[in-house]
Parts: structure tokens; sequence; C-alpha cells
């Protein structure tokens, strides 16, 4: 495992610190990719980082690195941002059961999407509550790590 973290995260972060790259835009890049990572709409979020890394004009590698790191987060986050995004729109809890969804989806498609739509468009709102003051965080926090190791490296 260390020498995964080592060769997949250290090591490209060091060579973008190493390339010039500032330590604040890398620190943005880094909170931001992170925080799209777990963006709760499954096989979207390379996608997302590559259009906001092009529109932001930040750095296309460290945006990705930091978006695999939150992946995981998308799995355990999901029915969270779910339950929370029904909680601020005051939407009924919908089931999360897998037959459940399979058995809505096959008898009852458009009942289907409009439940599960609504649902994963309230878990996006909740996504954008919660993950904006952690791209903030992230983004100072990274920002004095990534200029204290400037000046040791």
């Amino acid at each position: 495992m260390n020498s995964f973290v080592r060769e997949r995260i250290i090591s490209p972060i060091k060579a973008l610190l190493n390339q010039g790259l500032n330590p604040n835009s890398l620190a943005l890049c880094l909170a931001i990719g992170f925080a799209l990572g777990f963006f709760p709409v499954f096989g979207t979020t390379t996608v997302l980082c590559a259009l906001t890394a092009a529109a932001l004009r930040l750095n296309q590698i460290a945006i990705q690195v930091a978006n695999y790191c939150g992946y995981p987060l998308q799995f355990i986050l999901f029915i969270p941002f779910i339950r929370l995004g029904e909680y601020l729109f005051g939407l009924e809890r919908i089931s999360v059961n897998p037959v459940d969804i399979f058995t809505l989806a096959k008898s009852n498609f458009s009942l289907f999407i409009e439940l599960y739509g609504l649902a994963i468009s309230a878990a996006c709102a909740a996504w954008l509550l919660v993950s904006m003051p952690v791209v903030l965080l992230l983004w100072r926090g990274l920002a004095i790590v990534l200029k204290a190791k400037m000046k040791t490296v």
C-alpha cells in the first residue's frame, strides 16, 4: 500500500511542485478534484474534473489525482447525500434496496425516473452544500502544507 500511495499520489504531486506549479494553485486543484471525486452521480467525476480544470485553467493531472483519491467516498457518501437531499427538500424517503430499485424500474420506468431522478438531483444539491466548505478547508490546509514542502524540496 505504501508504494502504491507513494507512486500514484505523492510522486505526481512532488513532480508538479518541482515543475514550478504554484503551491496555492496546486492546493486548489487538489481540493476541487477531491470534492468532485465524491460527486453523487456515478461515472461522471473524471469528465467533471476535466471540464472544471479546463474552465478554471487548473492542472489536469493534479485534479485527476485528487479525483481518484476522493472517488472511494463516492460510494460511502452516496446514500447519506440522498438522505440529506431528501431532508433539505422535504422529499419522501426512497428505497435504496437494489431489489426495490430494479423492480420499480422494470414495472414503472417513468415513475422510477421521476423518483430517483429527483432523489439524485437533491443529492447533488446536498453535495454542493457539503463540498463548498470541504474545498475551502482543503485548499487552505493543503496550501500551507505544500508551501512548507516547497521550502524543503
